[in-house]
């Protein structure tokens, strides 16, 4: 039995890039999120209290998202992970994509996906508890590009 929580197609406008029109104004961005649950997640009464709170999951990532502007979407995934892993100690992975859809002409969107487990997360992570600063690529587990089917110019 698998258990998931998904938070799919989270768009928001986000100021993320090295280009310099990616600097001018900010993008929109999209965001997938599945945590996964154990097979014993249960709750005993409808109450917020007892399951994994989903709305704290939507405004961390979007307060995090408008906090700041970002050169790499390695560090936005690697700080959204760190957000899902402390949300719930019953999230045991998290399986993130991450998209930018306004950089390529020709591409529908550029992105990441990241699925890791809460243990070997927690292993990377440093006394320092940022684990997004000693982080390199070697820990990109896909890169996502799609043709775009528009065409558009969108730059």
């Amino acid at each position: 039995m698998q258990k998931t929580i998904r938070l799919d197609g989270l768009r928001l406008p986000v100021s993320i890039g090295i280009h310099e029109f990616e600097r001018k104004q900010p993008q929109e961005y999209v965001l997938d999120i599945m945590l996964g649950l154990p097979d014993e997640y249960r709750i005993d009464s409808d109450d917020i209290a007892q399951a994994v709170n989903y709305d704290a999951l939507r405004d961390q990532v979007t307060a995090l998202l408008g906090s700041q502007h970002f050169n790499l979407q390695e560090t936005v995934i690697q700080r959204v992970l760190d957000i899902c892993f402390r949300l719930d100690d019953r999230v045991g992975w998290v399986d993130v994509r991450t998209r930018k859809t306004q950089v390529y002409p020709d591409c529908e969107s550029v992105g990441l996906h990241y699925r890791v487990m809460r243990d070997k997360w927690i292993a990377l992570t440093p006394k320092d508890g940022n684990l997004s600063k000693h982080l390199s690529q070697k820990h990109v587990i896909q890169v996502t590009v799609k043709p775009s089917r528009s065409g558009r110019d969108i730059r």
